[in-house]
């Protein structure tokens, strides 16, 4: 299954194959990375495979799709955008209409043409040192570019919580100030967190892991609320990067989310934030969106496999559907 599915109409598919040279990012992030759905039945989709050459192209890739789902674009058309929150809208709506649904549903939907998907492509390096130029508290890290469109948001970091005596604190001086400007003020729907921990010594249990969930929830205030919630392993090697997975961005961090302690620097470090189809014009071999991807998958293997073999130690708390992790049911 692809990162996302994309939806827009049969004119506009047409449009970006038959000139794609000037619509090379979306373009690419098509035939990479998207399955396509249409506003066709399968008997349809089957029909016109025959006799349209972009469509048959899309057809044969190897590894997505090409879909059609009538349903899906009923309720596209009823504006119940909380059907689409991984997806990829391109619509063909004025451009102040398209950034209201990627504010409030937090939804890449773009328009044709437009400037929004190309801006995307940036790079943003950080450290955290003693130094002049150091960040100085994570929030820096979103403070002249936010982190949009987002909706949910998996955290995964080993060193997080390793002392729960301490867990109070660094989520003072870490993780609250990370999702109090993660998190948009604008969304019209509950943000979905899910954190992912390492619990090999078996410190956290379910009703520890309730307990914090039900006070990050009262501490993150949002109009329409945040639901969390912890998945916990103990393999130290699938998960040995520190990140963050948004909808369409890949946040690293080298020794993690707990680098500040009483306003100072604990843990010096280093990392990158990007969008996740960040040099998709220039791609060779791999690019974040196949670490994204990759990462993504191993959370819904792992939620998977707890949900079969839980114990004190490895355990699912909370609602673990995550829109992210959506494409992979």
């Amino acid at each position: 299954m692809r990162a996302h599915n994309l939806f827009c109409s049969e004119d506009c598919l047409e449009e970006i194959f038959v000139f794609k040279e000037e619509h090379q990012t979306v373009y690419n992030i098509i035939d990479k990375f998207c399955d396509v759905i249409l506003d066709l039945d399968p008997q349809e989709i089957t029909e016109k495979i025959k006799e349209n050459p972009i469509l048959n192209a899309l057809f044969k890739r190897e590894n997505a799709g090409l879909i059609g789902d009538k349903d899906k674009y009923k309720k596209l058309s009823n504006n119940e955008f909380e059907n689409f929150l991984n997806d990829v809208l391109i619509l063909d709506l004025e451009e102040n209409i398209v950034e209201n649904i990627r504010e409030k549903f937090g939804i890449l939907a773009f328009k044709l043409g437009g400037s929004f998907m190309t801006d995307q492509n940036h790079h943003f390096g950080y450290t955290i040192d003693n130094k002049a130029e150091s960040l100085k508290c994570w929030s820096e890290l979103f403070k002249y570019k936010p982190v949009k469109p987002i909706n949910s948001a998996i955290i995964i970091d080993n060193f997080m919580w390793n002392d729960l005596n301490k867990y109070k604190d660094e989520n003072n001086d870490n993780i609250y100030p990370i999702l109090e400007n993660l998190i948009p003020k604008t969304l019209e729907i509950p943000f979905h967190l899910l954190i992912v921990l390492q619990n090999k010594a078996g410190g956290l249990n379910k009703e520890k892991a309730k307990e914090i969930i039900n006070k990050m929830s009262k501490k993150i205030i949002r109009k329409n609320g945040i639901e969390i919630s912890i998945v916990t392993q103990t393999d130290t090697k699938t998960f040995h990067e520190r990140l963050i997975l948004t909808n369409y961005h890949y946040i690293y961090s080298h020794k993690g989310f707990v680098s500040f302690s009483n306003g100072k620097i604990k843990n010096e470090t280093n990392g990158d934030r990007n969008w996740v189809f960040k040099d998709i014009n220039n791609y060779v071999g791999q690019i974040r969106k196949h670490q994204h991807l990759n990462n993504a998958l191993n959370v819904f293997k792992l939620i998977q496999s707890n949900t079969k073999n839980e114990t004190s130690v490895i355990f699912n708390q909370g609602d673990v559907k995550s829109p992210i992790l959506s494409n992979f049911n």
